[in-house]
């Protein structure tokens, strides 16, 4: 993926805070309303902010591509969009290290707690779960923040744990402790024999990736597990996404093509899958789809054009997704490609929601990319989940 942002000149949190502006902008809100939020934008991103963009990555996130450590995103859908920052805190030390980065993440929880609207009681039930020292390998697991913003409400927060470091068993152990800590057991175990016999019969490996909390204390606070899906059959991900009992096959197999276009079977590469679960359910209640749009289009002019048609589809106005992309494209659409990285769907009953996830290619790429389990690791996925 090609650098298209130029960072020359500013830190990293002064480069987000523009980019949240834009956001702002593109949306028609006023600075009144967006920029409480921009400040707790820039809180949330103490004490590293201050950092250099610099010509390449300080540390190499598994958040992007490049290794740039944030992506934004708007989820259109009935009523206001809801503007997101997702990022990984990186650490004090010089050089930074996985270490520190956990550090400060832990830190940064520690500062939520003192919001009125985020509770850690869940989160505390699992923290020590994925907690460094815990059982698992000498690196920590990478952890993650986000923040989501609609207008008029209070910003909401969730948390992500990076399994993408352990082993396919150890992955399993643990998300197995906290979700039966949760009172989520039996939707969990429920998932992992479903998903098991998918991949025994159709071939393709899902691949766990993330555990997440919602950092509220509301009834319809949830965890979530993302899988990667080593392929680009969009049979297997329906398939994942019919596993959650609020998903709506049809109006959901209409939206996969009306995004995928003439190619209507192929969802691109390394596309996710995240099913959300909810206290003493037996299955999971929700799930959203993650296709990586910028693997099967030439441009962000193309991408927007499939992203528009996606958002029609779902009587969303396309023309806000292009008024927005105007405000943020440092180029012309049609000479870039990148910054409309993932999109999803989400079907809940007789509606749907649509997400864009914007990148921000600063550096040349990483060398190392995700890739498809072994086939020694595919055994040990069919032994850690139940048939």
């Amino acid at each position: 993926m090609d650098s298209i942002f130029s960072g020359a000149g500013r830190s990293i949190g002064q480069f987000l805070r523009e980019r949240w502006t834009e956001m702002g902008d593109g949306l028609g809100l006023p600075p009144t309303m967006t920029g409480p939020v921009t400040e707790e934008v820039r809180e949330l991103l103490r004490p590293w902010a201050d950092i250099p963009v610099g010509q390449a990555c300080p540390f190499p996130s598994y958040v992007s591509g490049d290794g740039f450590p944030a992506e934004m995103s708007v989820k259109w859908s009935q009523g206001r969009p809801e503007l997101r920052i997702l990022f990984e805190s990186l650490g004090a030390s010089r050089p930074i290290t996985a270490a520190s980065s956990r550090s400060t993440a832990a830190e940064l929880t520690d500062r939520l707690s003192a919001r009125p609207q985020v509770s850690l009681d869940r989160y505390r039930k699992v923290a020590d779960v994925f907690a460094p020292g815990a059982g698992h390998e000498a690196a920590p697991v990478p952890v993650w923040h986000s923040l989501a913003w609609k207008p008029g409400h209070p910003p909401a927060f969730k948390i992500y744990f990076g399994l993408y470091t352990l082993p396919l068993q150890k992955r399993y152990a643990l998300v197995t402790e906290a979700m039966d800590r949760l009172a989520m057991g039996t939707a969990w175990a429920d998932t992992t024999a479903q998903v098991a016999r998918a991949t025994m019969e159709d071939g393709a490996v899902r691949e766990l990736e993330f555990f997440a909390l919602d950092l509220d204390s509301g009834a319809g606070a949830r965890a979530k597990v993302y899988y990667r899906n080593h392929t680009s059959s969009v049979a297997a991900l329906e398939r994942m996404a019919a596993l959650a009992r609020a998903h709506e096959p049809d109006r959901a197999r209409s939206a996969f093509r009306t995004l995928l276009g003439t190619a209507p079977e192929a969802a691109g590469d390394a596309p996710l899958t995240c099913l959300a679960f909810r206290s003493d359910a037996t299955r999971a209640d929700e799930s959203t789809t993650y296709f990586r749009v910028s693997s099967f289009t030439a441009s962000d002019a193309e991408a927007a054009a499939r992203i528009g048609a996606l958002m029609a589809h779902e009587d969303l106005d396309p023309r806000r997704h292009h008024t927005l992309l105007q405000a943020m494209a440092p180029q012309p659409l049609n000479q870039i490609r990148g910054l409309q990285e993932l999109v999803s769907y989400r079907s809940r009953g007789d509606e749907g929601d649509v997400s864009v996830y914007f990148r921000f290619p600063l550096y040349p790429p990483l060398s190392a990319q995700p890739s498809a389990p072994s086939r020694q690791s595919r055994g040990i996925l069919q032994e850690v989940e139940p048939v």
